[in-house]
Order: C-alpha cells, then structure tokens, then sequence
C-alpha cells in the first residue's frame, strides 16, 4: 500500500516536471523569437551586424546610437537567458518523460508478474 502511494506522488511529480517543462520550453522560444524581433528594429544591431562605421553629425545623435547600444546588449544578454531557459525546459520535459517511462515500465512488469502467478 506505501509503495502504491509512492508511486501515485512519482507519477504526479514527473508529469508536472513534464507540464513545467513544456511551458518553460515554449516560454523561452516565444521570448527568444520577440527579443529577435526587437533587435532587429535597434539601429545599433543593425550597424553592428553590417560591420560599418557611423559618421556622426550631432551629440544628441551620438547619445541615441549610445543608448539603442545599451539597449541591443540588454536584449542580446536576455536572448541568451531566454536560450538557456528554453534549453532547461527542453531538459526537464525529456527528464520527466524519461522517469514518467520508467515508471511505466515498471508498473507493467509488476502487473505482468501478478497476473501470471
């Protein structure tokens, strides 16, 4: 009866690691392909991805490139936070299903071995 308790908790705990990894997984790719989008409408990124130099006519046009530089490395630092996050949902849904598998495997030779006794 104590182990039928044990396994009722396993199973529920790998199928929400399962449900956590799927939304975190979905999170993360979802934020990834924003943040993209957002960087490819920063003037600084797409200088900075044409490799070129800026004449700059102004101080007030210098700050702004300054402060769309800031803001594409905070966007590129956050994509790749949204990688890892994506990547260790990716890592608990293969987790989760792999004990969940387990688990299962188990339970069906238990129930075969009863059955043939």
């Amino acid at each position: 009866m104590r182990n039928v308790a044990y396994t009722r908790i396993l199973d529920r705990l790998l199928f929400t690691a399962i449900v956590v990894g799927i939304l975190l997984a979905a999170y993360g790719g979802l934020r990834y392909l924003d943040l993209s989008n957002q960087l490819t409408a920063n003037p600084a990124a797409q200088i900075h991805q044409e490799g070129g130099e800026v004449e700059l006519e102004s101080k007030s046009e210098a700050h702004g490139l300054m402060a769309a530089d800031l803001e594409r490395r905070r966007l590129v630092a956050e994509q790749h936070n949204m990688m890892i996050a994506g990547g260790a949902g990716l890592a608990l849904l293969g987790l989760g299903w792999l004990g969940y598998d387990i688990l299962r495997t188990r339970r069906r030779k238990v129930e075969s071995s009863a059955e043939s006794t």
